[in-house]
């Protein structure tokens, strides 16, 4: 045998190989972990990118309260039955009681169910308080005028029926005149999700009911919108559909009550937007980006300023006050669904010793402007960013930009806007004369219900149309000329029609807006090409 076979192995080496080995299987484990781990965040990600949840109260733990200084119509306690001029209502069914009783009415009165394991809807009675001038369903004769909880009213088919008269009705509900617009309950599926101590409600599943034309409506607000008058319009909605049908832009992203599109993919659904151009245009974009597979249609309630795209469509001019909300669900189901042409708006900023130029890319669906029309718009957001107290009501906003618009016909800060800027239509430049603003409109409505297309004579007689991929631009000569506009007394400077308008700024800064959103734009470029089309619905028997 020779000496290296007979010599013995040295245990540390052995000790060494295996640290050796042990460090790299650790290092090997702790790479393969890491890399799961960053796979499964993507993945995590690129699903809540598609995927949102819509909430759900937990009924369970009581009523959704909502107090008030004064009850706008006689009102009674439902538990002590004793008339009230100040106390709680819930905002889902209805009922109504003094506001120390709160406690022992979430124990007494079950709410209206958001989800529910029948196979069918039931009646949810509540007892008096009924809408002036309700009739009993059965009798037609006049119901709940009595100086007392009189009468029963159902907080899903709003039926009011006399308490004599209720045993003659089914227990089943139908759901009443707006049974296509209502997720029913029983179609809903609850899951719990989140972690201990953050566990929350969502909905987890919808079925289809057995509804002929059912097309459930989404409604989407801000409870901030037109001097609060958003909050009031959503808890009437919240009475009158599933209150998880209903969300408020101030709480959640519009992608939540999209995430229906997703839940009922082979169903058109419509949303109700509840608020001005700028509510609309953050939905329409929700809808770009969830690239939904049955995208829905889209209807507006106007509680903005301006509400000139809510104009064209034939929803009105704006809603202040107490709203017929019934008046709007009938025009809803009647309305005709048409396409509005979207557009795209190429921001460039020109950056020094040629480095890479800074691009913002926004959508308009409305109208853009640079000069004075956009000038009145910056100088508003700034000081209601400012100071929102001052800008309480759509009058006093209007207010506001008459003092802005009077303001700038002394001052002028957009003179000689046609030396700082470039216009091309389509690709050939055009001559500007002397002016202070240039328009580019989608829709034949500006400045809140100004048709400037329209106006007088001039032009080529083409009519101004939202789904015909061309977009027209206008002149203005100053913020005094707008106003003349506005009241018939001017015709705007048509500068033509282009699918593609490109506007150079060069020498100095401007104010520009993009659907009544503003900003001091430094020297760069400006394009405006064609987007998409978006689904709106309309109101084409106005």
């Amino acid at each position: 045998m020779c000496d290296a076979c007979s010599r013995p192995i040295r245990s540390d080496i052995i000790y060494k190989e295996k640290g050796k080995m042990s460090s790299f299987l650790y290092i090997a484990g702790g790479v393969l972990v890491s890399f799961a781990v960053t796979v499964i965040i993507t993945l995590l990600r690129r699903y809540r990118r598609t995927h949102y949840e819509i909430p759900a109260r937990d009924v369970s733990k009581g009523h959704r309260w909502c107090k008030t200084e004064m009850f706008s119509r006689p009102t009674y306690c439902n538990i002590s039955g004793e008339s009230i001029i100040h106390g709680a209502f819930c905002d889902s069914c209805g009922i109504c009681i003094e506001a120390r009783l709160i406690k022992q009415a979430n124990k007494t009165f079950p709410c209206k169910s958001l989800a529910s394991k029948e196979d069918t809807v039931k009646h949810v009675w509540i007892h008096g308080n009924l809408p002036l001038c309700s009739r009993c369903c059965i009798c037609n004769e006049a119901c709940g005028v009595l100086p007392q909880l009189s009468g029963f009213r159902c907080c899903w088919c709003m039926r009011c029926v006399h308490e004599n008269c209720k045993s003659k009705l089914s227990v089943d509900c139908d759901l009443g005149r707006y049974k296509t617009m209502i997720v029913p309950p029983n179609c809903i599926q609850l899951k719990w999700v989140g972690f201990k101590g953050r566990k929350h409600l969502v909905v987890g599943n919808v079925r289809q009911p057995l509804i002929k034309d059912w097309s459930p409506v989404i409604i989407v607000g801000n409870r901030k919108s037109g001097n609060n008058d958003g909050e009031h319009i959503l808890q009437t909605f919240r009475g009158i559909f599933n209150p998880a049908q209903v969300l408020d832009l101030h709480d959640l992203k519009p992608e939540c009550g999209l995430e229906w599109c997703h839940l009922l993919p082979d169903v058109k659904c419509r949303v109700l937007v509840c608020g001005g151009d700028g509510s609309i245009g953050w939905v329409l974009s929700a809808i770009d980006n969830l690239k939904l597979k049955n995208p829905p249609y889209v209807g507006v309630l106007p509680l903005g300023t301006g509400n000139d795209l809510s104009r064209v469509l034939g929803w009105g001019i704006g809603y202040t006050g107490d709203v017929d909300v019934t008046h709007i669900l009938d025009q809803l189901q009647h309305a005709q669904p048409v396409q509005l042409d979207r557009w795209k708006v190429e921001v460039v900023k020109e950056t020094p010793f040629g480095l890479p130029r800074r691009k913002k890319v926004l959508v308009m669906n409305a109208y853009a402007s640079i000069g004075v029309d956009a000038l009145l718009a910056f100088n508003f957001h700034r000081d209601r960013k400012r100071q929102p107290f001052l800008f309480s009501s759509r009058m006093i906003n209007k207010f506001w930009y008459f003092t802005y618009g009077t303001k700038d016909v002394m001052e002028r800060e957009c003179k000689n806007l046609h030396k700082k800027i470039k216009v091309e239509l389509d690709g050939v430049p055009i001559t500007l004369p002397e002016l202070e603003g240039v328009v580019v409109l989608n829709i034949n409505s500006w400045a809140a219900g100004c048709q400037p297309w329209s106006l007088g004579g001039g032009g080529d007689g083409t009519e101004s149309k939202f789904n015909d991929g061309v977009l027209e631009v206008m002149g203005v000569y100053s913020s005094f000329h707008m106003a003349q506009m506005q009241v018939g007394l001017a015709d705007p400077l048509r500068l033509g029609r282009a699918r593609k308008v490109k506007i150079l700024l060069q020498n100095g800064s401007a104010p520009v807006q993009v659907d009544g959103e503003p900003w001091e734009q430094k020297p760069g470029e400006i394009t405006i090409t064609f987007h998409n089309q978006a689904t709106m619905l309309a109101d084409l028997n106005k």
